[in-house]
């Protein structure tokens, strides 16, 4: 999630601190994460001016040396058709029209009556709604 500027500093930071013209001053850095997930965030910014401002998008990323895990340890066993979709995805394998699976549905969709239908709010205590929060995002 950190905007390229961040990475051009550290790099010339590191090249004035150790003379040397190589990326990051010739030291190792190691980075890890998922760019279809972990996009910087631009106050009001495009989607276009979001994606530009990663890393991926600036030529420094041609200097890495990329290492790519190729099996999903986190997903159980029941969870691998499901992760193998979104790698799809993301992957843009799955064509023009995305079909969600059926487990994406949930079977009430009212996501108030979802998470607080067993609460009678007119004698609610703050202990019955610990673990319970509908949260959303708003790129502003």
């Amino acid at each position: 999630m950190t905007h390229v500027h961040a990475f051009l500093a550290v790099d010339r930071l590191l090249q004035d601190l150790t003379k040397c013209k190589e990326p990051f001053g010739g030291k190792v850095i190691l980075l890890g994460g998922d760019f279809r997930q972990v996009l910087p965030v631009i106050l009001r910014g495009s989607r276009t001016l979001t994606v530009a401002s990663s890393l991926k998008k600036h030529a420094l990323w041609l200097k890495f040396h990329k290492l790519y895990l190729t099996k999903n340890m986190r997903a159980l066993e029941s969870e691998r058709d499901f992760g193998a979709w979104l790698l799809n995805i993301g992957e843009k394998k799955s064509g023009s029209t995305i079909q969600l699976p059926l487990q994406c549905y949930p079977s009430i969709q009212d996501p108030i009556h979802q998470l607080y239908s067993d609460i009678d709010f007119s004698s609610v205590i703050p202990k019955e709604l610990k673990g319970r929060a509908i949260l959303t995002v708003n790129n502003e």
